[in-house]
């Protein structure tokens, strides 16, 4: 039954870690990017949001899902969306699909991130690529196509609130078979198996991306520099918890 309780409870930590902490720390970046120019934030907002839409396309099609709408670009204040509908005789399968579409960026862009990091940019052993986070890589040929591909694949990836509607009842789903398997085999969730060093790395790469673009900020507006830091991480802390 501990067991159980337990991992129940790390895929709760996981998921609401996702949900809120990605909300914020997208919610910094753009609010850093727009104080220096509102121009380059709405540009990199837009570059960002095909691959996240691109990602809950890829996983409704998988899905079986009927594609009724499809926008890749935001409009105008209207961001981008993929409008499904998910189909089965069995309601609870219906729940899980709906919130593996939900969660699609997550699943998809990172490991792709990863991946392409690794084998083309890095041309390194996917262990390896903490090499990113070296400051000196920056100013390199790989260091300029990291930060691209980042922007392109996973600055982007934090779930709207829309996402997290279509995550609600696969949550409580999932959660239930959790419980139950790890009941039955108390050792469903042994985490010692997955190796999360390269999503820690790519964590940790944005939150450097964060700090480099707080600093610019700092220059450029250094007169009233802490005061605009204090709103934007307020106002991302607000958006994180925002129904929008």
């Amino acid at each position: 039954m501990e067991t159980a309780i337990k991992s129940v409870g790390i895929f709760l930590l996981i998921y609401f870690s996702y949900y809120y902490v990605l909300r914020f720390i997208q919610s910094v970046f753009q609010g850093a990017l727009s104080s220096i120019n509102a121009g380059v934030a709405k540009f990199i907002y837009a570059l960002s949001t095909p691959a996240h839409e691109l990602a809950h396309l890829l996983v409704a099609i998988l899905c079986l899902a009927k594609i009724e709408q499809v926008q890749l670009l935001p409009k105008g204040n209207r961001p981008g969306f993929i409008r499904s509908r998910v189909g089965s005789s069995m309601p609870f399968l219906i729940s899980i699909k709906e919130f593996l579409i939900a969660i699609a960026p997550v699943i998809i862009n990172i490991p792709l991130f990863i991946f392409i990091e690794s084998k083309f940019v890095l041309k390194d052993k996917v262990a390896d690529i903490s090499r990113i986070l070296d400051p000196r890589i920056i100013v390199s040929k790989e260091g300029i196509i990291t930060i691209f591909l980042f922007l392109v694949l996973i600055s982007g990836i934090a779930p709207s609130h829309e996402d997290f509607k279509g995550m609600i009842k696969g949550l409580i789903i999932l959660s239930a078979v959790i419980f139950v398997l790890s009941f039955l085999t108390s050792r469903f969730l042994d985490m010692k198996w997955m190796n999360a060093k390269p999503i820690l790395t790519v964590l940790l790469y944005y939150i450097e991306l964060i700090v480099f673009v707080l600093i610019i900020n700092a220059i450029i507006n250094y007169r009233n520099c802490f005061k605009i830091t204090w709103i934007i991480l307020i106002s991302a802390i607000k958006h994180a918890f925002r129904k929008s």
